[in-house]
């Protein structure tokens, strides 16, 4: 398995990040893995994001345990001071827990698929199911013309291609 810092330079960790704690949350990853400890601040003014911007990420990056924290305090001042770090198997377990989610929603869309037949106007139109074709006297909705069945084999095969290579990612072979 990859460690922590390829995995996160991957665009598919990067989107996972960026869903779990916005549009810049691969970015603070990013510069947490650089250092061992860093703090809100120092990590605001290497990605030039805003401080409360920063402090959002890292607290939605840490509701789904992918960052975590050390906290001290300042005996002069009084104030706590919160060091962040990458939790590296969390954030493994946050892609693994990713991958099993999409898989089980391509396995339902493939049953879906198989089970389903699909009408379409051969035009740039959405298809539509055998029922809604039927009720529509298979007239396309948007446009008008006749509609024909819609050979999604290419859908399927694609759908059992994706499965297959996460089913591998996930067993490790």
């Amino acid at each position: 398995m990859a460690s922590i810092e390829e995995l996160a330079r991957t665009s598919e960790f990067g989107k996972i990040l960026n869903r779990v704690a916005g549009e810049h949350g691969s970015e603070v990853v990013e510069v947490l893995l650089g250092k061992e400890e860093s703090t809100d601040e120092e990590i605001a003014n290497e990605t030039g994001i805003r401080l409360n911007l920063v402090r959002k990420i890292l607290y939605d990056l840490y509701d789904n345990r992918v960052v975590d924290y050390r906290r001290t305090r300042d005996e002069d001042t009084g104030w706590y001071t919160y060091r962040w770090h990458v939790e590296p198997d969390r954030a493994l377990e946050l892609m693994e827990k990713n991958k099993r989610t999409l898989l089980e929603k391509f396995k339902e869309r493939l049953k879906h698929e198989r089970e389903t037949m699909f009408f379409s106007c051969g035009n740039d139109c959405p298809r539509v199911e055998f029922e809604e074709a039927m009720e529509r006297g298979f007239e396309c909705p948007q446009c008008g013309e006749r509609m024909e069945e819609f050979d999604n084999s290419g859908i399927v095969n694609a759908l059992e291609r994706q499965i297959e290579t996460l089913e591998q990612e996930l067993t490790g072979s």
